[in-house]
């Protein structure tokens, strides 16, 4: 053991000794720098004349020059132009050493362009699977600039099994490479240790005065509150000062969601409990996700095969949600790609029997009792700009030029078995690359007219949000949300939002605040989910919310905050002379509770989407003409058969006293008028309906009213 020991010491030594100035600046700038141990071992050559010389290029042309004031002095140029893809040109790497699953591992290039907003993806990736140990896409200035991008090896690589490089083709621009390097460190150091270096702590728009913030909060105040104005009377009609109103916002009608693992809440065979709670209360005040999607079990293959939970389970959660005032969002129908298939979906298939297994499919789901129909949503096609099997097997048979017309059919029979959702197009194509000078927009809209011009009735437009670690700019995802709706006029939801565990917390918190902005104020905007809210259950491990032991990551600070404070409306008001209180509060669902100080009260429920009157009519028993109270005014019994008795004190009276019965509704029911010297009188019940009532006394100007209760019993 102690040989085998030795003898890695040594080979590591060798490796290591043999390394160029480079490699030895950059051990010594991450070991300074960043208090790292020395390197265990360089996954790549350790010179830059070996690594540059093993690189391939593809896609474009590439220039080799020498590079002056920099730790490095071997360089490339690569000038591309805009593709299909970002990765359909390309600089790239293959690793020299092996890495074990575990090994924690630092990519190191240094980056500069000439080119205005220029951008790449920075990866690391299996060359046959092309599964990613880390993909970030960063913005490049017009200086050289060290990136450093950690990952985590998933899995284990032989040598030349893993690729290490940039995506270029995001656009017309040069790209400069230098320095490339990766570092293994293996188990010496733990993954938070390593420095990530993206150049991304800022965005386009950030800036506290930046011009978008005025325009979207005067939006915000237009689109998305409504006046309510509360008004109050007396059981003689007339208005009621001083009562208290307490207006109580319960939920929004913007919908603020998430996706969802059906099997961790409401008894599933994940059961967890804290899962479950946050889902209903986020703010610590009982308010939560207004609206969800299940990630995956209405996805077609997991609907068959039951991924998380059966079918009749998935009806089950459904009906936990709506009886919770939560809408659910259908995801999705038809993903035209065989990953996303069910296996006998596949080339070898023939359109005839994919036709069918399509349509009998849409059949079963939409009109699966307690399922199909309750979805506010149903995404019917997903991610159709970049899958095209579908299309591609289809097209060049009869009644399918392009293929594509496939999806118009599937479309209309949506719409026949689920009339009452709202059927949307989702796409990731558009705001997560919208810096690019155009990013498959083109792509997209050009499919998005085939289907109107096809029939297809289309009526929302789901744009994913999984941001990069440098997302997009909030300018240009205004812009993007402007195109869409002055294009096509259609409703518009994020329904994938999540962003880049590179992205340093800080930035991830700002740009939460921010892209949840811009969206609140968009007129075609009517939700945002988040692609799941916990890192215990989420694709990438970086949900928006919570870390994995349920401690709130300053994002989820960001989004409660501004869902449940910043646009938030609780107020507690008085009404005026007039009887009236007013408030401009954010839509949605609401408690308002008026008090009238004197024993009585009364909470409705109401819908604030457009402004409203409320009336609470003949509630108080005190109207705002009473100046003074009345002595030992008192009623017996107040639970009354036959007759009831009034009694009061009548000093300081004079002129006449009258005294007046009227119903719940204010109609008079008895009247009787005596002189001041008076200070008693019986009213006979007998003949009076059961029901409240209410018995006042007036002398000079002063009032008191006393409810009674008149039984038959």
């Amino acid at each position: 053991m102690k040989n085998n020991l030795l003898l890695l010491l040594l080979l590591t030594f060798t490796r290591l000794s043999a390394q160029d100035a480079y490699h030895t600046a950059l051990s010594t700038l991450l070991q300074t720098t960043y208090a790292l141990p020395a390197p265990v071992q360089w996954v790549l050559p350790n010179t830059e004349t070996a690594t540059l010389a093993a690189a391939i290029n593809y896609g474009g042309t590439t220039t080799n020059f020498t590079a002056t004031g920099q730790p490095f002095t071997q360089a490339r140029q690569r000038v591309v132009t805009l593709q299909a893809n970002p990765w359909d040109a390309g600089h790239l790497y293959s690793n020299t050493s092996a890495i074990s699953a575990g090994d924690k591992c630092l990519v190191i290039i240094w980056l500069r362009s000439p080119t205005a907003n220029a951008k790449v993806s920075i990866f690391a990736e299996n060359n046959v699977t092309y599964a990613k140990e880390v993909l970030s896409t960063v913005n490049v200035g017009s200086e050289w600039e060290m990136y450093a991008a950690p990952f985590e090896s998933q899995a284990g690589y032989a040598v030349n099994a893993l690729n290490i490089g940039l995506h270029l083709a995001f656009g017309n621009q040069t790209i400069e490479i230098g320095g490339a390097a990766c570092v293994n460190y293996k188990n010496t150091v733990f993954f938070t240790q390593l420095p990530v270096l993206l150049n991304n702590d800022t965005y386009p728009g950030q800036e506290p005065d930046a011009a978008w913030r005025a325009d979207a909060a005067a939006s915000i105040e237009s689109l998305r509150k409504a006046n309510l104005s509360v008004q109050v009377s007396d059981v003689n009609g007339q208005p009621v000062s001083g009562a208290q109103v307490q207006v109580e916002m319960l939920q929004h009608e913007f919908k603020f969601g998430t996706a969802v693992v059906s099997n961790k809440f409401n008894g599933g065979s994940g059961f967890n409990a804290t899962y479950e709670e946050k889902l209903l209360n986020l703010d610590g005040n009982g308010h939560g996700f207004n609206e969800v999607v299940f990630e995956n079990d209405l996805k077609w293959p997991a609907w068959e095969q039951h991924w998380f939970s059966s079918q009749p389970e998935i009806a089950n959660d459904v009906q936990w949600l709506h009886d919770r005032g939560i809408s659910i969002r259908g995801h999705n129908l038809a993903w035209p790609g065989w990953a996303y298939s069910p296996s006998d979906i596949n080339a070898n298939a023939t359109p005839a029997y994919i036709k069918g297994r399509i349509r009998a499919h849409i059949q079963d789901i939409l009109s699966y009792p307690g399922i199909g129909t309750e979805m506010i949503d149903w995404d019917v096609l997903n991610e159709i700009t970049t899958n095209n099997d579908y299309a591609n097997r289809f097209a060049g048979t009869p009644g399918y030029t392009t293929g594509r017309e496939l999806y118009a059919e599937i479309f209309r029979q949506a719409d026949s078995l689920a009339p009452n959702s709202v059927l949307y197009l989702n796409d990731y194509i558009a705001i997560e690359q919208g810096d690019s000078p155009t990013n498959g927009i083109a792509t997209w809209r050009s499919r998005i007219d085939e289907l109107i011009a096809a029939g297809a009735p289309i009526e929302g437009i789901g744009f994913q949000g999984h941001f990069s670690a440098s997302p997009t700019g909030i300018p240009r995802v205004k812009e993007i949300y402007d195109e869409f709706w002055n294009a096509y006029g259609l409703e518009a939801k994020i329904t994938e939002y999540d962003i880049d565990k590179l992205v340093p917390a800080q930035t991830q918190a700002d740009y939460m605040r921010d892209f949840l902005t811009i969206t609140f104020a968009h007129p075609s905007m009517k939700g945002f989910l988040m692609w799941g809210f916990w890192d215990g259950a989420h694709w990438t491990d970086n949900a928006p919310i919570y870390r994995e032991d349920w401690t709130l990551k300053p994002g989820g600070e960001a989004f409660i905050d501004q869902v449940f404070n910043q646009w938030w409306t609780n107020e507690t008001l008085q009404t005026n002379l007039s009887g009236d209180a007013s408030v401009r509060g954010f839509k949605g669902k609401y408690k308002v509770t008026v008090d009238c100080g004197d024993g009585l009260s009364q909470t409705r429920f109401i819908d604030l989407v457009s402004d409203t009157i409320l009336n609470f009519n003949a509630l108080c028993l005190v109207g705002a003409h009473e100046t003074a109270q009345f002595l030992k005014f008192t009623a017996t019994p107040t639970l009354v058969r036959d007759a009831v008795v009034l009694n009061w004190e009548n000093t300081g009276f004079s002129g006449l006293v009258t005294l007046r019965a009227t119903d719940a509704l204010g109609r008079l029911v008895a009247e009787q008028v005596l002189d001041h010297t008076t200070a008693s009188h019986t009213f006979q019940t007998s003949a009076w309906p059961s029901g409240a009532y209410f018995l006042s006394i007036e002398n000079g100007g002063r009032r008191k009213v006393i409810r009674v209760v008149v039984s038959g019993f």
